[in-house]
């Protein structure tokens, strides 16, 4: 077969990323012959969209033009950052890459003789190859197995219906709409040479005679400055009047547009607020009432031209201010220099407290150097107000006061301060919410007041979105923004977790740093991952690592041995370790879906059977296994057990351990112990797991339900990690099962001076967390539900105090290296922090040391890499 023809192939924006020309030939003697060829196609959008402003530089304050132009009938969206705040993220972008995709699908050939239809290429873990050329069947596919594995791909640009076959690799581009190919696709009203033209007026500063008003002060900093969507119209043009930020930097702004004719993408346009005269405040983020700190003030001149410049700190009834005595605040600044002011400040009230720094060039005949100083004529005065956060300092109490109200029913909350709290720090605000997930859902990320340095913190991170998310989808309530948050925190989670795992497919605290994996939380990790395959990709090996490694761990009885720390001591007791711990292992290996007639499993249930314990976190977690496992009756024998030695109490139910007793000071705020709440989040667990759950069960569940509920603290989890997962496991289990739409229902809380506020639930807002400030402390509270349906009520209480004498259990010294604050100290020092255990056992769990730092400082970043 000899010869040659050209062909004009149409392309268009759905061949992007790549695109394959296949040509085959039908033989007279009945053979096929085939060849084809792969071009990338240059990612674009059929809808050409273009932003500009009326000016590149601008003077803070100025109002500017943004003109925006894409195909007629457009809505854009469009937003303009710091772009400072870019940096810190740069592949959250928005670019053509992350919407069309990126990755580059194709139809080639694998080894073996057998095609690898729709391979994926150009991702990650895949290499692309160079173009080379092959036989027009290298791999000897006869001719039906070609017709056989026929592509389905839109993409692809058929002549007729092919076969698929392998061939030549061309990594030429060809641009949507322009190139080798013709283009199919056009904006309408928008050619191809349509300039996009704005003028742009040059921003100068003369310098000649005193400006007589001064400009209004710098207020306005933010972080994001448009944030909106506009119409284009008719015409395909829109003009949108701004005004620029405060603040002096590079602003970066961007625009999409979606249409009938498609989706448009804007390149990223700049604009630089600047001014050549200023003063630029550095303020700590937050700072203690009454210590003192160092306000720093930098003064800039751009001009070409020497300045003498005077620089104020105004007056305030909320600062303390103590000038230095060798400061000169003012002097000759000559251009393109700076020169930094400071001040000894102290601030009096707590809240934000406003800080104004004015700088202002002199009009002098005294020189500067070896010239006269000018006056602008433009910007003589750059004044700046900025916030500045002041905190009461001392130890933060928070407090959760949770009421689950059904139908008809009424409380009184009292709110007390203790006499000791750091004047002005009370604050009080309640919360409403018709689901009883409601507060954890909303606190997803922050569940627990504490640092996520460790693995078992990071599952607290990772685990509860998996129940939340099953809750949600079984009740038809997870919408697609909150399934996007959870699944989120999944994937971070996930890649988290997996710094924490051995080499033999167990995982610690700390990983790798550790001697050893960890029992427990191998097992956590093992029955999380997956059930979290619903939702997110995770590697199957991951799991089988760990599920081969607690199999190991599995000793003739059919116990399983403890490796490694427990999670908490409190559970480190007596004969129940060992019991407790294999309870644990057989329950992951339930949830994950291993049968119980498997051979490991059958032989962890007879280790349980055969052990007797009279633990009731042991009894609960025992009572959870069979019921996973359908052993109805040794499960209806432990909750028989069980209900012996439950606690009741104002309709509420609850376990705790023996010789151990609630805090009984405080009885209405949340006070149980981990341990407390993870037996009864078991016990919960298993009433709810029977095969039959009776009328008379959901009723004690509701008592269950009832005292865990209040046990949470203000972000929706309980007092530590593992409590925190099991309860919210419990309650996601128990809210599935007592689903069901509400009618109205109205929650009304009335202060102490008889003022009243309603909030009102249905089914459309039950998700939705309502709060209001509660202003009058101390103080008591009416809290009346009516209506059909159940309300979570939580009042949060929060103060200051001093730091409390210690307790004996531990011994901790802080120091500061040199120990007097002069010389060079004023601008860094060492802080020695010492820490001694001195309590009853050979050791403790995990310590946290947390270090506030005196206002004003921040920590050397090199120091912080000697902590770890």
């Amino acid at each position: 077969l000899r010869g040659s023809f050209s062909l004009e192939l149409p392309t268009s924006p759905k061949l992007v990323p790549m695109a394959r020309v296949l040509v085959y030939v039908v033989l007279p003697s009945g053979d096929m012959l085939a060849d084809s060829n792969e071009f990338d196609v240059v990612k674009c959008f059929p809808n050409k969209v273009k932003m500009a402003f009326s000016e590149d530089r601008a003077l803070p304050g100025s109002a500017l033009r943004l003109g925006l132009e894409a195909a007629p009938g457009s809505l854009c969206a469009i937003r303009a950052l710091d772009r400072s705040v870019l940096l810190l993220k740069p592949e959250a972008e928005l670019n053509t890459e992350a919407v069309s995709g990126g990755s580059a699908w194709s139809f080639f050939c694998s080894p073996r003789d057998q095609p690898g239809v729709g391979e994926e290429r150009g991702q990650r873990g895949f290499f692309r190859p160079p173009r080379r050329h092959h036989s027009l069947f290298p791999f000897q596919i006869d001719t039906y197995t070609i017709f056989q594995v026929k592509a389905s791909a839109s993409w692809f640009l058929w002549l007729q219906e092919p076969a698929v076959v392998c061939s030549a690799t061309s990594h030429e581009s060809h641009t949507c709409g322009k190139g080798g190919f013709i283009t199919a696709l056009q904006s309408p009203g928008l050619s191809e040479d349509t300039d996009f033209r704005i003028s742009l007026v040059p921003s100068s500063i003369p310098v000649v005679g005193v400006q007589e008003e001064p400009p209004a002060p710098r207020t306005y900093f933010p972080e994001t400055w448009l944030w909106d969507l506009v119409p284009v119209g008719e015409h395909g043009s829109a003009e949108v009047t701004v005004t620029v930020p405060d603040a002096i930097t590079e602003w970066e702004a961007g625009m999409f547009c979606t249409s009938p004719l498609g989706f448009g993408l804007a390149p990223a346009t700049t604009l630089t607020a600047f001014k050549p005269f200023f003063v630029e405040l550095a303020l700590p983020y937050a700072v203690v009432r009454h210590e003192a700190f160092t306000l720093v003030a930098t003064v800039f001149n751009y001009l070409r031209q020497c300045l003498r410049v005077r620089v104020t700190l105004a007056e305030s009834a909320e600062l303390e201010v103590s000038a230095s005595a060798d400061e000169m605040y003012g002097g000759c600044i000559c251009a393109d220099e700076a020169r930094t002011f400071r001040w000894g400040v102290r601030a009096t009230s707590l809240g934000e407290v406003n800080i104004t720094v004015s700088t202002e060039a002199l009009s002098s005949k005294e020189f500067c150097g070896n010239e006269v100083p000018v006056v602008p004529a433009q910007g003589r005065v750059d004044t700046v107000i900025k916030p500045l956060l002041v905190q009461p300092g001392g130890i933060l109490v928070e407090k959760a006061h949770n009421s689950l109200l059904c139908q008809e029913a009424a409380e009184e909350i009292s709110l007390e301060v203790p006499a000791n709290i750091l004047e002005g720090s009370q604050r009080a605000h309640i919360t409403v919410m018709g689901d009883i997930m409601g507060n954890a859902l909303q606190n997803l990320d922050r569940l627990l007041a504490m640092p996520y340095g460790c693995g078992e913190q990071n599952m607290v991170h990772f685990a509860p979105n998996i129940y939340i998310q099953q809750y949600l989808e079984k009740s038809g309530q997870l919408h697609p923004d909150i399934r996007a948050k959870a699944q989120g925190f999944l994937q971070s989670g996930y890649q988290r977790e997996l710094l924490y795992k051995h080499d033999d497919g167990s995982y610690s605290a700390f990983g790798k740093s550790d001697p050893s994996g960890n029992t427990w939380l191998t097992a956590f990790v093992l029955k999380s991952f997956g059930q979290a395959r619903a939702y997110v990709a995770i590697e199957e090996r991951h799991i089988t690592d760990a599920l081969r490694w607690l199999q190991h761990q599995q000793q003739a009885t059919g116990c399983f041995r403890s490796v490694g720390k427990l999670f908490n001591n409190a559970l480190q007791g007596g004969v129940s370790d060992e019991l407790s711990l294999s309870a644990y292992v057989t329950a992951a290996m339930l949830e994950l879906g291993l049968s119980p007639t498997d051979p490991k499993v059958s032989s962890a249930l007879q280790c349980l059977e055969a052990s007797a314990t009279d633990d009731p976190y042991t009894q609960a977690l025992s009572a959870y296994v069979f019921g996973l496992a359908g052993r109805g009756e040794q499960q209806r024998a432990q909750l028989q057990s069980l209900a012996q030695h439950s606690i009741s109490a104002g309709g509420q139910l609850y376990w705790q351990r023996k010789g151990k007793a609630l805090p009984s000071s405080e009885p209405s705020w949340a006070a149980a112990a981990p341990a407390e709440v993870e037996t009864t989040a078991y016990v919960l667990l298993a009433y709810l797991t029977q095969p039959q759950v009776s009328s008379a069960d959901m009723g004690t569940a509701s008592q269950i339900v009832r005292w865990l509920s209040k046990q949470q603290n203000p972000y929706g989890g309980f007092a530590s990690t593992q409590d925190t997962v099991v309860a919210l496991q419990a309650l996601a289990k128990y809210a599935t099962l007592t689903y069901g739409s509400n009618g109205d229902f109205t929650v009304t809380v009335t202060s102490p001076t008889g003022t009243a506020q309603d909030f009102v639930l249905h089914n459309s807002n039950r998700l939705v967390l309502q709060r209001a400030a509660l202003g009058r402390l101390p103080g008591t509270y009416g809290v009346r539900a009516r209506g059909q349906g159940c309300a979570l009520v939580q009042v949060t209480l929060r103060y200051n105090v001093p730091p409390p004498p210690s307790v004996g259990t531990f011994d901790l010294r802080v120091e500061t290296d040199p120990k007097e604050c002069t010389g060079d100290a004023n601008a860094r020092f060492r802080l020695l922090l010492r820490a001694r255990y001195t309590g009853e056992r050979p050791a403790t769990n995990m310590v946290v040391i947390e270090a506030k730092l005196p206002s004003g400082y921040i920590p050397d970043k090199s120091s912080m890499v000697e902590v770890r």
